[in-house]
């Protein structure tokens, strides 16, 4: 079933908030060649899920204000 939401942007925030496994499914639903690889970089490297920083990171703390959409979930 497709879902006329008119962008890639508007296709993966009609989704949101989904953990790692259920974008995993997602993807291989909808798309060919991803795994559970491709799909966290992706969604890392975008905002979805959360990155390899922790809350003592200097790199976290500039990523906080810039309110990413794995903090919203």
């Amino acid at each position: 079933m497709l879902i006329p939401i008119g962008s890639f942007k508007n296709w993966i925030n009609h989704h949101h908030p989904l953990n790692k496994e259920e974008w995993v499914k997602l993807f291989k639903k909808h798309f060919k060649f991803t795994g559970g690889e491709i799909v966290n970089e992706f969604l890392m490297s975008s905002g979805y899920l959360p990155g390899a920083h922790d809350e003592n990171c200097a790199v976290f703390k500039k990523i906080v204000p810039l309110k990413p959409k794995w903090m919203e979930g």
